[in-house]
């Protein structure tokens, strides 16, 4: 189920962070990637990268929330390349604040952009993946996605949906020899925490403090993504927390919760005794 040599490629969300990191390590395997992002010029500086490192770049950029634009995105890959191997739906955005003071307008911004987003490529590529028989889909999703740390509401029901549908779709396309992967890492250095929107001004410091001091950069997360999806895997948790906490979820649910409440009142008193 390994991808083929010179992949056909589209990643959303690819002008930074783990979209561009993941059209780097596919240009190393001489890929061909349709690069697509909101912002026209990030996009364009991923596909000059992508060209550097010996890989083909096309840009098309793209709204995911708008179902027509990623349908036209297919459309593009299928002139370009003539179909593709993988389609990695990366498009993402943060929020946090309290459920209650959340405003619901960017509720449903964080829902048409990590779900809604999510829904439209799956539903403009996949048919097109059983029609040529053969694909993979790289959902990128999030621990959060399988435990939920409070004042990410919305956050969390996003990625935790995109894990219900990954697996749905993986059960779906498996016996016909098409792969899915959902991708649920933990904190890695990136920019979502600093361009989320936050109704609770703790949670940006806390935010910014997991992100910026994370461990592991978007190119080492992109590089065991991808070794996943050559392996066929359902999921990738390429951190070894990440794994711990999921494990913990399942074994212990009720203790795991206690936890992830305690551990969130003593990142609150920190915040608070900083200046």
């Amino acid at each position: 189920m390994s991808l083929p040599s010179r992949p056909r490629a589209v990643v959303t969300g690819a002008g930074s962070g783990l979209g561009r990191a993941l059209c780097e390590v596919l240009a190393a395997r001489q890929a061909r990637v349709l690069v697509s992002d909101m912002d026209p010029a990030t996009a364009a500086e991923t596909a000059r990268r992508v060209t550097a490192l010996g890989g083909e770049a096309r840009v098309h950029p793209c709204d995911v929330t708008d179902a027509s634009a990623v349908e036209a995105l297919a459309r593009a890959a299928d002139e370009a390349f003539g179909g593709v191997d993988l389609l990695v739906n990366n498009a993402g955005v943060g929020a946090a604040g309290a459920i209650g003071e959340m405003p619901l307008a960017e509720w449903r911004r964080v829902m048409d952009v990590n779900l809604w987003g999510v829904i439209h490529g799956c539903h403009a590529f996949v048919p097109r993946m059983r029609k040529q028989g053969s694909g993979h889909v790289l959902n990128i999703a999030s621990l959060a996605g399988l435990v939920f740390a409070p004042h990410l509401g919305a956050y969390n029901t996003t990625k935790a949906a995109v894990v219900a549908l990954s697996e749905t779709l993986y059960a779906e396309l498996h016996p016909l020899g098409l792969g899915v992967t959902v991708a649920c890492p933990s904190f890695f250095r990136t920019n979502i925490a600093a361009a989320a929107r936050y109704s609770d001004p703790a949670m940006k410091g806390m935010g910014a403090k997991l992100v910026d001091g994370a461990k592991w950069g978007p190119e080492w997360v992109a590089a065991r993504l991808l070794t996943a999806v050559d392996q066929g895997a359902p999921h990738v948790l390429p951190m070894a927390d990440a794994r711990w906490f999921w494990r913990l979820r399942r074994w212990l649910p009720g203790l795991t919760l206690r936890g992830i409440i305690e551990v969130e009142k003593r990142y609150r008193k920190r915040a608070a005794r900083q200046p």
